[in-house]
């Protein structure tokens, strides 16, 4: 059985990623559901969700590859760094 001290160290390391924090900008109104940049994350921060938009459902394993932003063909996404939620706007 862990002590306490040592679960805690285990669940601040399990927490902590390599990749520096980023945010999701997804302009729904201009997004076209094709799942282009769903598809392309290697590592699977992007899910559909019950309309057909992306969500970010893991923003800290993103590594700002940038393949998302790149092939997105409608330019709906942005890569925002820093700490913050997913935003999406409808207008």
């Amino acid at each position: 059985m862990l002590s306490k001290k040592t679960k805690v160290k285990y669940t601040e390391k399990k927490k902590k990623s390599k990749y520096p924090k980023v945010s999701f900008y997804i302009f729904d109104k201009w997004c076209k559901r094709c799942g282009i940049c769903v598809e392309l994350c290697t590592h699977k921060v992007f899910i559909a969700d019950d309309e057909g938009y992306p969500r970010a459902v893991k923003p800290i394993e993103c590594n700002r590859c940038g393949f998302c932003v790149t092939r997105c063909p409608d330019f709906a996404l942005r890569i925002i760094e820093g700490r913050g939620e997913e935003q999406n706007t409808k207008s």
